[in-house]
């Protein structure tokens, strides 16, 4: 979809930092984060929502999603973290392209300052 900005990232008509890619799918850093390594993953081909994406498709996303959510655990030692995945703007999906939100969750951490980017985008991808 042309006008769809996460078809763009997907293109890489749009720049984003990229933690993860494969033929299907591809993750990368939100642009406005709730943590320190929130990262969104999403099927290369556009999808609304849970409601559309074929189901094959659905099965490699969500393998996607967890390979990512193993790396954030082990490169960025979380407490925790949180999936989400929103359907419908009533429901807070503010983008029209389906996706999964992993949202790290930190007991002593502040908030992420958006100039770490970079830093975290290293360690993910274990770039030096």
């Amino acid at each position: 979809m042309k006008t769809c900005i996460f078809c763009q990232i997907a293109k890489g008509k749009i720049p984003a930092q990229i933690v993860h890619r494969d033929d299907k799918t591809i993750a990368f850093l939100d642009s406005q984060p709730k943590s320190a390594g929130h990262t969104l993953v999403i099927p290369r081909e556009h999808f609304t929502s849970l409601l559309d994406i074929p189901a094959g498709l659905l099965a490699d996303v969500v393998q996607s999603l967890q390979k990512v959510a193993q790396n954030i655990n082990k490169q960025l030692k979380p407490d925790g973290f949180n999936i989400c995945q929103n359907n419908g703007a009533f429901a807070g999906q503010t983008i029209n392209h389906f996706h999964f939100h992993i949202i790290p969750r930190y007991q002593n951490h502040p908030p992420i300052n958006k100039k770490d980017f970079l830093v975290l985008a290293k360690k993910l991808t274990n770039k030096k």
